[in-house]
């Protein structure tokens, strides 16, 4: 039984290995560095280039993360003023800022001071994409952030809906928004375990080829927090499902590598080696390498120790 007892002790980490936030493309990276030296010109020909939206979806990203955007964005927004894309950058940089204040704990280990720059902080993003989305209701990216604020502010289910409802119409396969929509059904965001599987089954079915079944391996990984950890994910069952959606999303025919590719082979590799299906995880494994960690999926010792595991168990 889990931890590491099943065929063969998981060794000690035997790579040393950093995660690359950018995954390897060299555009995010450039994206990052422009926006930390503040050179506009630059990040705005980044984000403006033709490419698909979950493409600009992993820019834009990579843009609302970089520190220090607030202190000099309005100068882009004052100068453009018939341009949505600097009022953009402020509102999707705003709701990761928000975090920032909040921290990655439970909401009873958040202090009152920090929740007083989480709503602050929140409101100026809600008000920088509700003026995006008057001036251009097609903003596909003002839409997917403000499916994450519906969440975060614990607006009304109907409005969560309402706005993944408009995302749905632009865009009925972006990756970014369906990810945060099954975030909102989740059961600690005051959804259900049963709203969430309809949710990522139903969309999963709808889009073979794409993203969008990986839904299912994260949806798992969620339900396994209230329902037995380990030894929900070892059920044959789960396993199965799983592996279904891996060849119905990234190892569909029709799937298309994007720059973002990389956080579903961390899922999937998390999801297979906690369920014992120890090649599917090697395949994904094979795919991250030394280089493609995804810190937002589990941190670098569990990453090693659970790559340990598998291999440990081929």
């Amino acid at each position: 039984m889990w931890p590491f007892s099943k065929k063969k002790q998981a060794t000690s980490p035997s790579t040393r290995i950093v995660s690359d936030p950018f995954l390897g493309d060299a555009t995010a990276r450039r994206l990052r560095e422009a926006l930390t030296a503040r050179n506009w010109g630059v990040a705005r020909d980044i984000l403006t280039a033709p490419m698909s939206n979950d493409d600009r979806a992993f820019y834009f990203e990579i843009s609302a993360g970089t520190d220090g955007v607030q202190d000099w964005i309005e100068g882009p927004i004052r100068d453009e003023p018939h341009s949505t894309l600097p009022l953009l950058v402020r509102g999707t940089h705003a709701v990761f800022w928000a975090w920032d204040a909040r921290g990655g704990g439970q909401a009873d280990t958040v202090g009152e001071d920090q929740w007083k720059v989480w709503f602050r902080r929140l409101k100026l993003a809600e008000d920088c994409l509700d003026e995006v989305t008057e001036r251009d209701p097609k903003c596909v990216e003002a839409w997917w952030f403000l499916t994450i604020l519906s969440r975060a502010r614990q607006l009304p289910k109907d409005e969560l809906w309402r706005r993944f409802n408009r995302l749905l119409e632009l865009d009925p396969y972006h990756h970014y928004g369906h990810d945060q929509m099954l975030q909102g059904l989740c059961k600690k965001w005051s959804g259900s375990h049963e709203e969430m599987f309809a949710f990522a089954r139903s969309r999963a079915a709808a889009a073979p080829g794409t993203a969008l079944p990986a839904l299912i391996a994260t949806a798992h990984l969620e339900f396994r927090f209230d329902n037995g950890g380990h030894e929900y994910m070892e059920r044959p069952e789960v396993g199965d499902e799983i592996v279904a959606a891996a060849h119905q999303s990234i190892w569909h025919p029709s799937y298309r590598p994007t720059p973002a590719s990389p956080h579903l082979w961390n899922r999937f590799a998390l999801a297979f080696s906690l369920s014992d299906r120890f090649h599917e995880a090697e395949r994904c494994f094979q795919l991250i390498g030394d280089n493609l960690h995804t810190d937002g999926t589990w941190d670098l010792d569990y990453f090693l120790k659970l790559r340990d595991y598998v291999r440990g168990n081929l």
